[in-house]
């Protein structure tokens, strides 16, 4: 199986580039720390992650843009107790994208679902917020009939990260953001207390607010008594 072999090949480079660097000894401690003790690491810093990383996209770059193998992949990478596979299959599902949406309604639902799975599966804020943005919004942007539904129903999910997702879907979007629908998703998540969903209200609003500050302040103003602190403090960091 492809998809084996890929993550046979990622193990390999990982555990050699740990071996040539002893500092990683120290790294793991503080990141497996720095993560709240959640998921273990190799302990390599990006730098050497990254390196590592080539090697595997370099050498399986044929297979990584067939659809099925992606498909396989991105859960097996999942499966992996060490963080970094799921940081590869982050850069991978935004790399792939477009050979991952597929060009039919049917591949959109395959797509869609293997990232819901990948959201709702060892869930923090590393793997969800590079999701978020550079695939789901990739997803919806290019697919925005079957994607504004999907989201429509994720904002309302009793999954914080699929909420997460949803708010911050659009955070490339820049001009083409659908103010609608933002303000909406933030106004229905305003009465949060969870702290992830707090930050990504005043995170999405923020940047919004680098291409229509105008009607970010408006917003924010209006819904004064709704949103929390947090939130109206990262929104209005630099208006």
């Amino acid at each position: 199986m492809k998809a084996e072999s890929i993550v046979r090949s990622l193990r390999k480079s990982y555990v050699d580039t740990q071996k040539a660097s002893p500092q990683t000894v120290v790294d793991r401690q503080w990141m497996t720390k720095y993560m709240r003790n959640k998921f273990i690491f190799f302990g390599l810093k990006k730098p050497l992650r990254v390196g590592a990383d080539k090697l595997v996209l370099d050498e399986y770059k044929a297979q990584l843009q067939n659809r099925s193998v992606l498909l396989q992949l991105l859960p097996l990478l999942w499966e992996q107790d060490e963080r970094e596979f799921q940081h590869f299959g982050g850069e991978v599902a935004r790399k792939y994208r477009q050979e991952l949406l597929g060009k039919t309604e049917l591949e959109f639902n395959e797509a869609i679902d293997c990232i819901h799975h990948l959201i709702t599966t060892r869930s923090w804020w590393d793997t969800i917020d590079m999701l978020a943005s550079n695939v789901v919004g990739y997803f919806v942007k290019q697919r925005p009939k079957l994607g504004i539904a999907v989201m429509d129903k994720w904002k309302k999910d009793d999954n914080i990260w699929l909420r997460r997702t949803a708010i911050l879907h659009q955070l490339n979007y820049k001009g083409d953001t659908n103010q609608a629908w933002l303000f909406d998703c933030c106004k229905l998540q305003a009465h949060e207390t969870e702290f992830f969903i707090q930050k990504a209200i005043g995170w999405a609003l923020r940047e919004y607010a680098k291409t229509n500050p105008s009607a970010v302040r408006k917003f924010v103003t209006q819904n004064k008594q709704k949103l929390s602190r947090l939130s109206t403090r990262e929104a209005m960091k630099h208006l």
